[in-house]
């Protein structure tokens, strides 16, 4: 049985945030809203007919626009009836997969820092969760491909991948996806969490399980709409995977959630033919916004690491301070008046030598620059 571990660490920050008046750079969220189109989509929505259930799997029509979309930007091909499902957020989808695909018996290999819905999720289903660190140095996040070889074993069944990675920005690379071919047994599977997948900086493209021909057939992809159209609220996502894994997720599913909200569907599908162009403007969005961000601390004391996606960066902070990173954060909220995340609630057991803290920079840029102020002079 799974044991309630009380607030999110991102709940626990934001609520710091919020009683000392901080910015909070702490819980992943826009400061920002939709492009106003898909707002008027979302209101035409609930004047058709949008007020009940929509089918299980999705709207056809939201699915084939997923479709045209993948094709479109990443070069991979899917069935919109049976290989695309549409669930109430990413989250749930990760959530059905890992109940649906893992049982008692079963190993998961989770990568840590990693995000805190996985655990829960693995144990929930009765499998055993395994956890391999990555590593960092030169002020890049790597995989300890040792380390995930030697966690490796006939038990594995599944190993769950976050690229772009949430906290670290680090990038899974097609090399990367080859080699962990070569390492997993023949009936591993691999969960794909890339709800950062449009936010891909300084020229590089996606690479997904699903480029890869030995993994296509055993792998799923989760992929969020509200990272995608600052909608979060929204909570709208979609899982992708081959007929029979998409058939074993859905039998789960249908029992977890049923079905996503239908006018945020029929809004999502008429904004994905209307601008089928606007995911591919979020790269450099948000990279002038990383960069942004980067700058404004170079004079700070504080070294942030590379990141190569999704909106968040590491900072370094050992240079400042010799608090643990769950106290510093505490003190930035109070003192400095920043909000951040601290980096050890992502492992289950933290290592030592970790003095960082998480930074997310989907923020306005005037906010992004006083944030960089705060912390430049905060002493």
């Amino acid at each position: 049985m799974f044991a309630p571990a009380g607030l999110s660490i991102f709940a626990e920050m934001t609520a710091l945030a919020q009683r000392y008046g901080a910015l909070n750079l702490a819980q992943g969220f826009p400061e920002f809203g939709p492009d106003p189109e898909l707002v008027a989509a979302f209101h035409r929505a609930l004047d058709a007919e949008s007020a009940q259930y929509a089918p299980m799997p999705g709207l056809l029509r939201l699915r084939e626009a997923v479709a045209a979309d993948q094709v479109l930007r990443n070069h991979i091909a899917y069935d919109p009836q049976h290989e695309i499902t549409v669930v109430p957020g990413a989250t749930v989808g990760i959530f059905s997969a890992i109940q649906a695909l893992c049982g008692p018996g079963d190993e998961v290999i989770l990568l840590e820092p990693a995000y805190d819905s996985y655990h829960p999720a693995v144990v929930m289903s009765g499998a055993a969760p395994v956890a391999v660190s990555l590593e960092c140095a030169l002020g890049r996040v790597g995989i300890n491909w040792d380390a995930l070889a030697s966690a490796v074993s006939e038990r594995t069944k599944m190993v769950v991948v976050n690229t772009p990675h949430n906290p670290t920005g680090m990038l899974w690379t097609h090399q990367d996806w080859a080699k962990l071919a070569t390492l997993i047994p023949d009936s591993a599977l691999v969960l794909s969490d890339e709800v950062y997948e449009t936010m891909v900086f300084d020229g590089a493209s996606l690479a997904s399980p699903h480029h890869h021909p030995s993994l296509r057939h055993r792998s799923l992809r989760a992929l969020s709409f509200g990272k995608t159209y600052h909608v979060t609220g929204w909570k709208l996502g979609v899982v992708l995977a081959p007929e029979h894994l998409s058939l074993r997720l859905r039998t789960a599913y249908q029992f977890i959630a049923f079905s996503a909200s239908t006018p945020a569907q029929h809004a999502v599908a008429d904004f994905l033919e209307l601008r089928p162009d606007y995911p591919k403007l979020l790269a450099d969005f948000f990279q002038a916004k990383r960069d942004l961000l980067a700058a404004s601390l170079a004079d700070s004391g504080f070294q942030t690491l590379h990141s190569a996606g999704s909106y968040f960066l590491l900072v370094d902070y050992s240079a400042v301070s010799d608090r643990s990173d769950r106290e510093f954060a505490e003190q930035l909220t109070r003192e400095a008046g920043v909000a951040t995340v601290p980096l050890s609630p992502f492992f289950r057991i933290p290592p030592g030598e970790h003095q960082m803290i998480r930074l997310c920079f989907a923020k306005n840029d005037a906010t992004l620059r006083e944030a960089g102020h705060r912390l430049s002079t905060w002493k």
